[in-house]
């Protein structure tokens, strides 16, 4: 996966959740109202604990969760989130 910067999750619309979890996502440099924040690591159940965690980092900061969504074939569990 190519390294997480603020200039590269502005222009995808994603960051992974074990970045906001470890605090390395910069909230105040995404400029957005939509966010997709995904987990790649673990089992289906671990994916999405850690999304639902980045979702409750994210809820302070005006970020509500619309969706969560499993992408089996890239083993992925993601949040969309927006901004209120």
């Amino acid at each position: 996966m190519p390294a997480e910067t603020p200039e590269r999750i502005a222009q995808t619309f994603q960051v992974s959740a074990e970045a906001v979890v470890s605090g390395r996502f910069d909230l105040g440099a995404y400029p957005h109202g939509h966010l997709v924040v995904a987990a790649t690591r673990g089992f289906w159940f671990e994916r999405l604990a850690r999304v639902l965690a980045a979702t409750e980092m994210l809820t302070p900061a005006g970020f509500e969760l619309v969706n969560t969504v499993e992408f089996e074939a890239g083993n992925a569990v993601c949040a969309v989130l927006r901004r209120r």
